[in-house]
């Protein structure tokens, strides 16, 4: 069982700490102060304010960060220089230089090893999709179109997670998983992207970005659309789903109905039931496993860094 030290308590912290008792021993965690509490009967361990004096104690076979986006970076680089594997919710980055960082940290120091939370890797349907398209059975995709919608909440959100200056925007924090799974399902490699994001339902609030997308060129001539935005009513949590249109068919995915609905020249309309059994990618990383390689961790984070200067310079990148 390996010693896990906390970095923040924010929504995805919980991707980690169901392996409690299993694989992982919690040996300490540092959050804000109005958190403090909440900590200590979660985590059941010794609470702190500051990270670096968690990190001072030592004994940590790997850090579990989860802090505000602007400080996530920080807290994996100095982790990492500390002896310590990271797992990290996305975004690990928001900017290219502290990106660039973390790469250069990584390519001297072969040893450590990283993971990003790309937990859509994991989830049967999202899997099953992307054995419907390797197989080959809508022939070649030509475009795929994903799309992530939640709600705003913002009275249950914390003031810094709206603020584009801290968040790093939709791309960073919602549509990374989408710009993955374009790469992961395809077996393709973006190659540029034109992208826009903006604030149409609260125009009042400058620091807000409630919708983006993203129009990306892939290296063997298809395309795909990444889309998204927090602007879905209270009646409906989330909206998730991805479209791949190939040579020979076409395939998709609804994951509010939890369907996967295919069409071939064989098949209209078949509602896939067999997908692969749900996967922790935690549990995996742990186990040596590259359900999501520190390569691809790295790769996502970048496109969506690439998709965010793309929106906010109106050029192809």
């Amino acid at each position: 069982m390996l010693t896990i030290g906390i970095v923040g308590g924010e929504t995805h912290i919980g991707e980690v700490t169901a392996l409690k008792g299993k694989a992982l021993e919690i040996a300490g965690a540092a959050v804000r102060s109005d958190q403090v509490d909440w900590a200590r009967q979660q985590f059941a361990c010794p609470v702190y304010e500051d990270y670096t004096e968690m990190l001072a104690v030592g004994n940590l076979d790997c850090v579990a960060v989860a802090n505000e986006n602007d400080r996530k970076a920080e807290a994996v680089l100095t982790a990492l220089q500390k002896g310590c594997d990271v797992i990290v919710d996305k975004p690990m980055a928001i900017t290219l230089a502290e990106q660039e960082k973390i790469e250069a940290f990584l390519a001297a120091h072969s040893e450590r090893r990283l993971l990003m939370l790309l937990t859509l890797r994991g989830r049967p349907l999202w899997a099953g999709l992307r054995d419907i398209v390797r197989d080959g059975s809508l022939g070649t995709p030509a475009f795929t179109h994903v799309r992530m919608a939640v709600r705003l909440k913002r009275d249950q959100r914390p003031p810094w997670f709206l603020d584009v200056r801290r968040s790093g925007g939709l791309f960073l924090d919602l549509l990374v998983h989408g710009l993955d799974q374009v790469e992961w399902i395809t077996g393709r490699r973006i190659v540029a992207m034109t992208a826009n994001t903006g604030n149409l339902g609260d125009p009042a609030d400058t620091h807000l970005r409630d919708h983006a997308a993203v129009y990306c060129e892939l290296d063997d001539g298809s395309s795909a659309v990444v889309e998204g935005q927090r602007m879905l009513p209270d009646t409906k949590g989330s909206d998730y789903r991805v479209t791949v249109a190939g040579t020979k068919g076409y395939a998709d995915l609804m994951m509010a109905d939890n369907r996967l609905v295919v069409t071939t020249p064989t098949d209209t309309d078949r509602t896939v039931t067999e997908c692969p059994e749900p996967v922790s990618v935690v549990g995996d990383w742990l186990a040596g496993g590259e359900l999501v390689g520190q390569a691809a961790s790295l790769r996502a984070n970048h496109l969506a860094i690439m998709a965010t200067q793309a929106a906010a310079k109106q050029q192809r990148m």
